[in-house]
């Protein structure tokens, strides 16, 4: 009977888990100000509509989601090394201007205590559904602001802070202004 009872446990919370939109996930709010990595640090989002997912597959190393009732943000942070080596501003540039979105923008960004460029690009998706009265489709817009840095401590590795906005019509300008802040406050620890 025990073991009847743990499987319709299981069963229920397995049920109940797609409606959780919170489910393996820390609110913000619980977390320091400042997040300290090995090699970096940046300040965490502010407010209380940001969640930090608990598990993550590489090259991510931390992501933050705050949804809305049509729009999403995210943070992501990622760690890759890219097939041909990046060692300075000019190349980590060409690589950036390789990123598939639209409208790009890089410019190199210094005082993060890495080589860094600041990056923005627009992306649009949409989706027409078949057998509908009509036409009818879906669009979302994603605007992308990032720091791309090479890592001082692992020289030929690429880290990404990404801060996306996604919604019909893309990004807001509080959205811009919390991006610039989040992005402000990269710093790589001194070198060893």
């Amino acid at each position: 009977m025990r073991t009847a009872g743990a499987i319709y446990c299981v069963l229920v919370l397995a049920a109940g888990a797609p409606g959780c939109t919170h489910l393996f996930q820390t609110s913000a709010g619980d977390l320091p100000s400042r997040l300290e990595y090995p090699e970096f640090s940046f300040d965490r989002p502010q407010g209380d509509e940001w969640y930090l997912r608990d598990t993550l597959d590489p090259p991510a190393i931390v992501e933050f989601t705050k949804r809305g009732e049509s729009s999403e943000r995210q943070i992501r942070v990622v760690a890759l090394t890219p097939a041909d080596r990046v060692e300075n501003t000019d190349q980590l540039t060409d690589w950036s201007e390789g990123l598939p979105d639209e409208d790009q923008v890089v410019r190199p960004d210094p005082g993060h205590g890495a080589v860094c460029v600041r990056y923005h690009g627009r992306s649009s998706l949409t989706v027409n559904y078949a057998r509908q009265a009509g036409e009818f489709a879906d669009r979302m817009v994603t605007d992308e602001d990032s720091l791309e840095c090479i890592d001082p401590h692992s020289p030929g590795r690429i880290v990404r802070f990404i801060y996306t906005q996604r919604s019909p019509t893309g990004g807001t300008p509080e959205g811009a202004r919390d991006a610039d802040a989040f992005l402000a406050s990269v710093k790589f620890e001194a070198g060893q």
